[in-house]
């Protein structure tokens, strides 16, 4: 019996790591990198999202219309287009858009 337990424990540990490294879905945060080195933290919920700068404080954006993907907007100007593992940053003080893509662990 005790061999049985020595063998499930790597298994176990390897079972945890892996859910610990999943990205997206509802209660799990979602990691950016941007081109231009912005980290974004996303917490997807229904029409709104989380989204915390470079590890800043989290501010509430709301769904507004896109041809695909998912767009979020605030009063404040910033904007984030998602779709798949890519996404596009923006907020009212940038002239352009930044290419970000969907990384497992924030860095």
């Amino acid at each position: 019996m005790v061999h049985g337990i020595k063998l499930a424990a790597p298994a176990a540990a390897a079972l945890l790591l892996s859910a610990c490294m999943s990205v997206g879905g509802p209660g799990v945060s979602t990691y950016y990198e941007c081109d231009r080195g912005t980290r974004l933290k996303v917490d997807f919920m229904g029409d709104r999202a989380l989204v915390s700068v470079n590890g800043g404080r989290p501010e509430a954006m709301r769904s507004a219309p896109a041809a695909s993907g998912a767009m979020y907007e605030n009063r404040a100007g910033w904007r984030l287009h998602a779709k798949g593992n890519e996404a596009t940053w923006n907020t009212a003080l940038r002239s352009a858009p930044e290419s970000c893509r969907q990384v497992v662990v924030p860095r």
